[in-house]
């Protein structure tokens, strides 16, 4: 009889006003340049955000605003040059959201909404150098993208809920800067800037189950496994120009190649 209650469903009692949420996360996370190379590694990350939920605002019920960091030490891979291992890797990434409660006074509570998001991904292997020989360097990608999806929470006896959510991310653009690797600067070389590529095409999807339990009336604790995954195609080209010892100048033009990433991992997440 206890196991009929608890998946008995009642009406959905989502909690009016502000709402703060911590969450540590733990995720397995692989970027890729298809035919060129990998980076593998365990992700620890933290998140933060403030959930305001009313009805003072019009069709506009929900407005949250959240921050993410991670951090990595990940294996690089490549058929080329060969591979290195440890290389630090920092994520950050924020995000402004707004939606509507659909069906609030029903067992189940639908929230579509959109926003604007960034994500800034930092590998730093300037320094190292590669099984065969090759050097290193430093690259930063940052995407500007507009994340447009559902959430789905259904409350059930005994403080338990189920819920989930789906989510297409439109890249709106990226730029992918990256340094000079250092055998290029050698001999007493100089460099006219960093590479500097521009991305314009891509997208992005997320999906994650969340398991909720209320603590009492002012806690809840949400157990989270996710999926993340970014799609990105092939950059504009940039170009610097070295100069050596001699004044003697040589322009090198690059492109970032099409690359995708994935992550998945778990949040435990802190209501208050």
């Amino acid at each position: 009889m206890q196991l009929i209650a608890f998946y008995n469903l009642h009406a959905a009692s989502y909690v009016q006003g502000l709402s703060f949420a911590l969450a540590p996360s733990l995720s397995q996370f692989t970027y890729q340049e298809p035919g060129y190379m990998e980076d593998k590694g365990v992700m620890y990350g933290l998140t933060a955000s403030y959930t305001w939920r009313g009805e003072k605002l019009g069709p506009v019920e929900m407005i949250k605003a959240e921050i993410a960091a991670s951090w990595s030490s990940v294996d690089y891979t490549s058929i080329n040059s060969g591979s290195i291992n440890g290389i630090p890797d920092s994520m950050i990434e924020t995000r402004a959201l707004m939606g509507t409660n659909l069906f609030p006074e029903s067992r189940t509570v639908i929230t579509p909404y959109a926003g604007l998001g960034y994500r800034r991904l930092t590998d730093k292997s300037e320094g190292m150098i590669s099984t065969s020989g090759a050097f290193g360097y430093d690259r930063q990608a940052n995407y500007y993208y507009s994340p447009v999806g559902i959430e789905i929470s259904s409350d059930f006896e005994k403080g338990w809920s189920l819920g989930g959510l789906l989510e297409y991310d439109f890249f709106i653009n990226g730029t992918q800067i990256t340094s000079i690797p250092q055998d290029m600067r050698n001999n007493g070389s100089t460099v006219s800037s960093n590479f500097t590529n521009a991305q314009h095409g891509g997208y992005g999807l997320r999906a994650s189950l969340k398991i909720k339990k209320k603590i009492d009336n002012a806690y809840a604790i949400v157990f989270e496994p996710y999926y993340r995954y970014w799609n990105i195609k092939v950059s504009n080209p940039d170009s610097v120009v070295i100069t050596d010892s001699q004044l003697n100048q040589k322009t090198i033009t690059v492109v970032e190649p099409a690359n995708n990433s994935s992550e998945y991992g778990i949040k435990v997440e802190l209501n208050f």
